[in-house]
């Protein structure tokens, strides 16, 4: 009996604690917000700003040199496949065809005296020409033996000796130069030669024929149909081959390109879905799809001067908007992982303590510590895995004064 009295007395204790406690913090009451844990869906992505780009466009250049005399298109214009943007003084054209006609003229008369027949008189000329040095060489050779006897003999001079040496050695010359141009007129062409040369004369054919068919005005021509987006010239500029003229694009074949950091490129694939917006253009929520991921990483520095390492990333425009223009910034939020029927609760209503994270939720008035597992964090909400049930009252932005088994005010409004 003894061991039961003291069993109920402790039990008495106890209860008159916890009675003291309540009292106590019912006292020390702290008014609160609190917040129903609800359903809903969820979203993770990543934010990002993209550049509106057309799928066609194409640069326009000057395919020559000349003073423009016309520019047909100003910016903004629409223009189909092949009309006339720019035209250029046909002057220059001239003189480039008059440049190629003289380079036509003097290779011609380089290939006729290659292929020119061979002239029989002038092969007996040079014969006759031929025998008669070989005459006088003999002559000179005879000469040049008697001196030279004559010099060992001391019968003459050295300087008497070197004058027929000389004269033999010009004859020996000029016999050699003789047989030289006999074979070269005697040696028929080279078919390579031949082939060279009409190569050469049928590809100037081509460039003044090319010349010719631009007409008296040189003419820019649109290479495909779209808006001038840029103009680099105006009527009166000289231009030389190269230069950039206009710029054109499709506007209505439209997409998406974005600048990625590296380090959130790895949760995005081909295929990952895509929000666009943009308040001031009254675009909001368009579905968009990841179509490409570029290859290559590149350095980009941010607004704020630091040095990024990025990933060019293409999206395709799943709905029309209308009024959209190359060049338009939009706001992308590319998801990269959703839920659906959720439990969701505030961000400002989870604290964190050794690692774990917990709530402060509101039951029948008292406040009590729960920990929880947190999911996906996404637009100030937080998904809940594990911890709470639907329609439990959490405590928002809880503070330091609040502890667990505090009485709350019970006629605090709750946030539903």
């Amino acid at each position: 009996m003894k061991k039961k009295v003291i069993g109920i007395v402790l039990v008495g204790v106890a209860i008159l604690g916890t009675a003291g406690f309540l009292m106590t913090n019912k006292s020390q009451s702290v008014e609160v917000e609190t917040i129903a844990v609800q359903k809903g869906n969820i979203s993770e992505y990543v934010e990002e700003l993209g550049l509106v780009v057309s799928e066609n466009k194409g640069s326009v250049f000057a395919p020559t040199a000349g003073k423009v005399t016309a520019v047909m298109k100003d910016v903004g214009d629409f223009v189909d496949q092949g009309e006339v943007l720019v035209k250029i003084d046909g002057q220059q054209l001239s003189r480039q065809i008059m440049e190629l006609e003289a380079q036509k003229s003097a290779l011609m008369a380089q290939y006729n005296e290659a292929v020119k027949p061979i002239d029989r008189k002038e092969i007996e000329k040079l014969e006759l020409q031929l025998n008669t040095q070989k005459k006088r060489v003999e002559e000179a050779r005879r000469q040049n033996e008697v001196n030279k006897t004559l010099y060992e003999a001391e019968a003459i001079s050295y300087e008497e000796y070197h004058v027929t040496l000389t004269m033999l050695q010009e004859a020996e010359a000029q016999l050699e130069a003789i047989n030289l141009d006999l074979d070269l007129i005697k040696k028929p062409v080279s078919e390579n030669i031949i082939n060279s040369y009409n190569a050469q004369l049928k590809q100037l054919d081509i460039q003044m024929e090319k010349l010719r068919s631009q007409g008296e005005d040189y003419v820019v021509t649109a290479p495909l149909k779209g808006t001038v987006m840029s103009k680099f010239v105006e009527a009166g500029a000289y231009v030389q081959p190269g230069t950039q003229v206009m710029e054109i694009a499709d506007g209505e074949a439209l997409y998406i390109e974005s600048d990625v950091l590296v380090a959130e490129i790895a949760k995005i694939k081909i295929g990952t879905a895509v929000e666009i917006s943009h308040k001031d253009l009254g675009i909001e929520a368009v579905k968009g799809t990841v179509k490409k991921i570029y290859p290559q990483a590149f350095s980009k520095v941010s607004d704020l001067g630091v040095e990024q390492k990025r990933i060019k990333v293409a999206i395709d425009l799943d709905e029309k908007i209308e009024g959209l223009r190359p060049g338009y910034d939009l706001d992308l939020k590319i998801i990269i992982n959703q839920k659906e029927n959720v439990l969701l609760i505030p961000e400002n209503t989870v604290f964190e303590k050794n690692g774990k994270h917990y709530v402060f939720v509101s039951e029948n008035n008292i406040a009590l510590i729960k920990e929880i597992q947190k999911g996906i964090e996404s637009k100030r909400q937080i998904e809940v895995v594990s911890g709470l049930h639907e329609s439990d009252l959490v405590i928002v932005s809880p503070d330091d004064k609040l502890e667990e088994g505090i009485v709350l005010k019970s006629d605090v409004p709750t946030k539903s």
